[in-house]
């Protein structure tokens, strides 16, 4: 323990020298860093007034958040302040000596991606240090809260103060424990929520006692998410910015990426030859996704239907075949609510459980594109449930749709996954879990609320009943992966993913030498001034001088 103590100190001392020598000799930031003194000249204001910018080490947000930061200081005349969001999502809320030492030394010498962050405005940082009183009062809170968690749907509903926050603890701690589910008898857990209610009370008085004007985060999953509840319900403005897109989240919709919730309205507003020649685009870029060509969806780098199988995968015979389109485990289940199911490890284990004794035949193709370390928690997961239920059948990873279609599959299971609108393609029906997907307001797929309803429908495949209008599906794709800009602040947000990822630190230097110039600078902030003084809830393409027209045409 001693020894091991002492490699541990030994390594901080290291790391730490390393940062100070490369703060002043080799500060790989350095040209970023003046690059944003130059032009956009942040000061420390005498002023009482914040705005609260998440900490984190993601590039690509620290240009975006640039701008947008700028365009809020100048409405709110307000410091920055970045705050720590990770404790209890990635790291545990208590701090030992040589981290704070760490986080100490690091923000009085601008080390790293402190020096980013003094770059694009931020005067202070804060790290969420619990108090006896709130532990006391967590410790009260703790104790009447676990007389009412019975199960894990009681968790989603946790509520303090009028804040709803049981879904956030939810997936925060399986994202911490690498877990697919919550045992919410475990000691682990139980200590895990008496924490997760010290936090909430600690930023809950910070929120109180400072003059907060507006916040930046992330994502509006895990505990980052509970700036965002905590700030709407004081009714201060929360964005969610990346380099592709910005939400303002509000009281209606507090989850990002969830325009699809207003998709009947903007429908019934939008211009007709716009939508016209969205379809028609729409059409060409569904072929190529089928294809494994070109895609516009943001999230996956490539169509799972250009991967292919050789040998067959399917049992040869005419049962009917359900494909269960798996998800992670760990990656936050509740992204846009609760859905019929607490997580998706309860879902599988149900359909396992249900379909014990069914005449008809389940096949589970494990999520792609997952991390390396996610990919194989999710595959140990797997390996269980087709052991507690070996009537389920897990399929290769690289398996493609087409050939699935080809051996038969005839409906396929999910909760919120792409699938919802790819197998419609080719007229199969989809089962979400959920009512709280990108498809709930178009008519190609069922959408499930009650758990008796969905057990009948994966045992009886003639309750199956669903008329797929392939219109509606165009629609859907253009509004979700088409419509919104996402080049609002780069020339080509796609070749730079690709190119950089989110995490990659050499976009800075592509960003100054590729990307900026005056004109351009200057389009962003007044685009940005406009959106942060608005009340809608995506900056669109009246926010941006892109053309969405233009921006379908550069794309094929």
């Amino acid at each position: 323990m001693k020894k091991n103590l002492n490699f541990r100190f030994l390594k901080f001392v290291e790391n730490l020298f390393t940062d100070i020598i490369g703060l002043f000799f080799i500060n790989k930031y350095s040209n970023f860093i003046n690059h944003n003194r130059k032009i956009f000249n942040f000061s420390k204001l005498n002023t009482n007034r914040n705005i609260l910018i998440e900490f984190h080490n993601w590039s690509s947000l620290h240009i975006a958040s640039s701008y947008l930061l700028k365009s809020l200081q100048k409405k709110y005349n307000a410091n920055i302040t970045a705050y720590a969001g990770y404790p209890l999502i990635i790291r545990p809320l208590r701090r030992n000596l040589l981290e704070k030492i760490k986080w100490y030394v690091g923000s009085f010498f601008s080390i790293k991606f402190f020096g980013v962050y003094k770059s694009i405005g931020v005067s202070k940082f804060i790290y969420p240090d619990i108090s006896e009183d709130q532990k006391k009062r967590a410790k009260l809170k703790f104790s009447s809260l676990l007389k009412k968690v019975k199960n894990n749907k009681d968790i989603e509903n946790i509520t303090i103060n009028n804040v709803i926050i049981g879904d956030l603890i939810y997936d925060s701690f399986l994202k911490l424990n690498s877990l697919g589910t919550i045992n919410i008898k475990s000691k682990n857990f139980q200590n895990y929520l008496n924490q997760s209610i010290q936090l909430f009370y600690f930023w809950e008085n910070y929120f109180n006692k400072n003059n907060i004007k507006a916040v930046v985060i992330s994502h509006s999953v895990y505990f980052l998410g509970m700036f965002a509840r905590i700030a709407i319900k004081k009714k201060i403005k929360v964005f969610v910015c990346h380099p592709d897109y910005i939400n303002c989240l509000n009281k209606k919709i507090p989850y990002a990426r969830a325009e699809f919730l207003e998709s009947k309205s903007i429908l019934e507003n939008i211009d007709k030859k716009l939508l016209k020649k969205g379809l028609k685009y729409t059409k060409k870029a569904i072929s190529n996704h089928i294809a494994g060509k070109k895609i516009d969806i943001w999230w996956t780098k490539k169509s799972t239907f250009s991967e292919k199988k050789k040998y067959r995968v399917l049992n040869n015979n005419k049962k009917f075949k359900y494909l269960i389109a798996s998800h992670s485990f760990e990656d936050s289940p509740h992204a846009y609510g609760n859905n019929l199911f607490p997580d998706n490890y309860i879902w599988l284990d149900f359909i396992g459980k249900s379909t014990t004794n069914s005449k008809h035949e389940y096949y589970i193709k494990p999520h792609p594109g997952l991390h390396k370390f996610e990919k194989e928690n999710n595959k140990i997961i797997l390996k269980n449930i087709v052991k507690k239920y070996p009537h389920l059948i897990l399929l290769p990873e690289n398996v493609g749709h087409f050939q699935l279609m080809r051996e038969g599959i005839k409906c396929v299971l999910t909760v919120i996954g792409t699938v919802g609108f790819e197998y419609p393609l080719f007229n199969i029906p989809v089962i979400n879990a959920s009512k709280k997907n990108s498809t709930y307001n178009f008519n190609f797929n069922i959408h499930v609320d009650k758990i008796n309803y969905f057990k009948s429908l994966i045992l009886e495949p003639k309750k199956i009943k669903l008329n797929i209008n392939q219109k509606e599906i165009l629609k859907y794709y253009f509004l979700r992966h088409v419509y919104h800009p996402r080049n609002w602040l780069f020339k080509n947000i796609q070749f730079a993913e690709k190119k950089f990822g989110g995490y990659n630190d050499k976009i800075y230097n592509y960003w100054i030498q590729n990307e900026y110039s005056i004109k351009r600078d200057e389009k962003i902030l007044n685009n940005l001034n406009k959106f942060i003084n608005s009340n809608d809830y995506i900056l669109d393409y009246k926010y941006s001088d892109r053309d969405i027209l233009e921006d379908m045409k550069d794309k094929h």
